[in-house]
């Protein structure tokens, strides 16, 4: 398994638009081969910045998906939000605990 962890910064103010945008995205965007899960985290130290993690099946699947149509269609509909500021994290998950 396989996750990617972006880190980023939205303009000022912005999170409820963003966050209804990030939402949209999802459905333009619509299923993703290999794609497990996905959460949206909403820094609480700083409001305007916050994390994008997924978790992949695999690396080539996640590589894959960051390639395609469907991403950077999706993409469109955030670009006007971001502040270009930001990291982008790819890690295979080596340990993985349900509680």
């Amino acid at each position: 398994m396989h996750m990617r962890i972006i880190w980023g910064k939205i303009l000022p103010g912005q999170w409820d638009a963003f966050e209804a945008a990030f939402k949209k995205a999802l459905e333009i965007r619509g299923e993703v081969k290999g794609l497990k899960r996905q959460w949206l985290l909403r820094d609480e130290n700083d409001p305007d910045a916050g994390y994008a993690i997924s978790q992949w099946e695999s690396d080539e699947e996640m590589r894959a998906f960051w390639d395609s149509t469907k991403r950077k269609d999706a993409m469109a509909i955030l670009q006007p939000f971001f502040v270009n500021q930001f990291t982008i994290t790819n890690c295979a998950i080596r340990i993985a605990v349900s509680h």
